[in-house]
């Protein structure tokens, strides 16, 4: 069995038993406790489950983790196709802000593959821990996060940006139209993409064109605003001029 379906059969189970064991796991699998212990412990630095003394826990973080993993499957062809776009746009000792999310988390793993040398401001820890064997300088951000501390986390990483300087940003998009630009629908999401647009160079919005028509509720750039809005080639013609009549500066990634 491959690793990738184990992990997804150790979370299901998970789910419905709430707690296991390393010795339940390894018997179910018929594998030893040392593969059991790896899987856990992987599983777990991604945010999808908690360990515990000799085995883990259901953590409801997983559902959101497990919702961002299957998102990154989804259109991947085009999130690698915008990814390689943005690439042409990075040169070896760029300071680059990524935004959290999968669009800019294939970005990061075509990063660690062609640049020798990045320091990487980032708020999105699977691009922080995609990167961490690059040996690049990486500052993760506090980010956001749904609990108690959610404004604190969010006063703390406005002030982080306040005192550095970027040559490029690249951001996600929850969806972009002529009126209203690029948007998301999360007040604090979007205060922090516009931090990192003013500690920034230059902006790229990265987003696939299933996001266009979508209009949330916090809009965060106007298309004129941003070096350039990389989406993929399934992007309607009508739109596309659309978006170019309202000043954006497009690229149409093949």
């Amino acid at each position: 069995m491959k690793v990738e379906l184990r992990h997804e059969q150790i979370l299901k189970l998970l789910e419905k038993k709430g707690i296991l064991s390393v010795g339940e796991l390894a018997h179910c699998f018929a594998l030893s406790v040392v593969t059991i212990r790896k899987d856990l412990d992987d599983l777990a630095s991604e945010g999808l489950l908690q360990r515990t003394f000799g085995g883990a826990v259901f953590s409801n973080r997983s559902l959101f983790n497990s919702s961002f993993r299957e998102s990154a499957r989804q259109d991947s062809q085009q999130k690698h196709a915008i990814a390689s776009a943005a690439m042409e746009y990075i040169q070896d000792g760029d300071t680059v802000i990524l935004d959290a999310g999968t669009t800019t988390l294939a970005l990061a793993q075509l990063l660690k593959e062609e640049l020798k040398s990045a320091f990487i401001i980032t708020c999105s820890v699977p691009a922080a821990l995609e990167l961490s064997s690059a040996g690049y300088d990486i500052l993760l951000l506090g980010g956001i996060v749904r609990n108690k501390s959610l404004a604190l986390l969010g006063r703390e990483t406005l002030t982080v940006l306040e005192h550095y300087r970027a040559d490029k940003a690249f951001l996600g998009s929850s969806g972009f139209t002529a009126e209203r630009g690029h948007s998301t629908p999360d007040l604090e999401h979007a205060q922090i993409k516009e931090a990192i647009i003013r500690a920034s160079e230059q902006t790229y919005v990265l987003v696939d064109s299933s996001k266009y028509g979508h209009n949330w509720l916090s809009s965060f750039t106007r298309l004129r605003d941003v070096a350039l809005t990389i989406t993929d080639s399934q992007l309607a013609r009508s739109a596309q001029k659309a978006l170019k009549d309202a000043g954006a500066k497009l690229r149409i990634a093949d």
